[in-house]
């Protein structure tokens, strides 16, 4: 994505890639980056279950219809 693109929600358009869920509050700060062939998104959350200790987190990013979705951790 190039920041162009990122004003759409600025405008009242896009969709939310990642949001809180469970012990993961307050996602943000996202990045996104390239390994391997691999696209990934670095962020922070709070976790509820910590005392609302900040932590970094880290989802492997898929795509749909050229748009990123987050791709949920196999544990």
């Amino acid at each position: 994505m190039c920041g162009s693109e990122l004003h759409v929600q600025d405008q009242g358009g896009g969709d939310l890639l990642l949001a809180g869920h469970g012990r993961y509050i307050g996602t943000g700060g996202e990045s996104v980056f390239r390994t391997r062939g691999q696209d990934w998104l670095a962020y922070h959350y709070y976790d509820a279950e910590d005392n609302g200790t900040p932590k970094p987190g880290l989802n492997r990013l898929g795509w749909a219809r050229d748009w990123p979705v987050v791709e949920q951790p196999r544990f």
